[in-house]
């Protein structure tokens, strides 16, 4: 529910409570897309350029923006109030309390809700990105071992990645390589969030799909057991989340597997598993990595996925398994509430 506070702002100051929502979600914005042009924002946001001009030109005077040829940037003043308007503009949006509604029906510790839908926009998953990098950065700890997964969403992670201080964290890959470009890679994206966190990582150079045989005699070696290792005593693991039919395609399974999933209803897929929208598994991983059976019992799941497409499978997904922590778009959340409570 609402705040005590914006109810009686919507109340006592209706007009007063719109210019303060307007002034929070432009600033909130132009933190993202900085630097940028009245007339790309105003599109951004679908809002009179007008507007923007008139709003920019009150933030300026406030000593919040700088005004450029490059287009608009925030100041150093604004990072004192930056963190409470992003807070103002997702309360004032109905961001707050999709999140308090979708957290009572899925089992999740905490949710984060970017808005828009990725579907649409895609300048929503760096959102997703960036929400889900600060809410990851807020439990990892010196000393921890991160294992990520690769795709569009965890790469949004990555880039969106950053300590002011180095902190001492393994990094490693949760699988092997997928036959997907390499920057979406998992070893790729494990160096990388390394590399932004002034971490360690270890990598592993196994194609995703062996047989048991070949799977066997790739573990003797020193640098693939060593990672496997580290995956085991994964404190955080950082994955996204497939739609079911597309991952079928992209993991290469049978003919016989598609027509079987696709009989038994399969909905979502991570880690190369495939589950129903109730969270049974339909089918178990043959991918070289992460065990979610030989995990510690203290390991913490956070997903990112986003765009109302895939509302299905984050459900099926997180009904398989608790998560710490998902991090999704308003389409997607709004279409898991609808689902939910048919």
């Amino acid at each position: 529910m609402e705040s005590g506070f914006i109810t009686l702002m919507r109340k006592l100051a209706p007009d007063l409570t719109e210019e303060m929502t307007r002034r929070a979600l432009i600033l909130e914005r132009i933190s993202v897309l900085q630097p940028v042009g009245r007339r790309q924002l105003a599109a951004r946001l679908n809002l009179p350029e007008r507007e923007i001009r008139n709003t920019a030109i009150l933030l300026k005077d406030l000593g919040y923006l700088e005004l450029d040829a490059s287009g608009m940037s925030l100041s150093r003043k604004a990072e004192e109030v930056l963190e409470s308007a992003r807070e103002f503009s997702r309360a004032m949006n109905g961001l707050t309390e999709t999140e308090r509604r979708l957290g009572a029906l899925l089992p999740a510790d905490r949710i984060l809700v970017a808005p828009g839908n990725a579907d649409e926009d895609d300048q929503v998953l760096s959102d997703v990105g960036r929400l889900c990098a600060g809410g990851l950065k807020g439990v990892l700890q010196n000393g921890n071992t991160l294992a990520v997964t690769g795709g569009q969403t965890v790469a949004a992670v990555a880039r969106n990645m950053q300590s002011p201080t180095p902190l001492n964290v393994m990094v490693v890959p949760a699988r092997g390589g997928l036959g997907r470009s390499v920057e979406l890679q998992a070893n790729t994206l494990a160096e990388e969030i390394a590399g932004r966190l002034g971490g360690h990582y270890r990598l592993i150079h196994l194609p995703d799909r062996l047989d048991a045989a070949a799977m066997q005699e790739m573990l003797k070696m020193p640098e693939v057991s060593e990672a496997i290792e580290l995956l085991e005593r994964a404190d955080i693991i950082l994955h996204g989340i497939g739609i079911a039919r597309e991952s079928m395609k992209i993991r290469n399974l049978s003919r016989d597997d598609q027509s079987r999933l696709t009989r038994e209803g399969a909905a979502g897929e991570s880690f190369g598993a495939f589950y129903d929208l109730n969270g049974k598994c339909l089918l178990e991983s043959s991918s070289v990595g992460v065990d979610l059976a030989r995990l510690k019992p203290t390991c913490r799941m956070v997903a990112a996925a986003a765009g109302k497409s895939k509302a299905e499978a984050i459900i099926s997904v997180l009904r398989h398994n608790r998560h710490h922590l998902l991090v999704t778009d308003q389409g997607a959340a709004d279409e898991m509430i609808r689902i939910l409570t048919a």
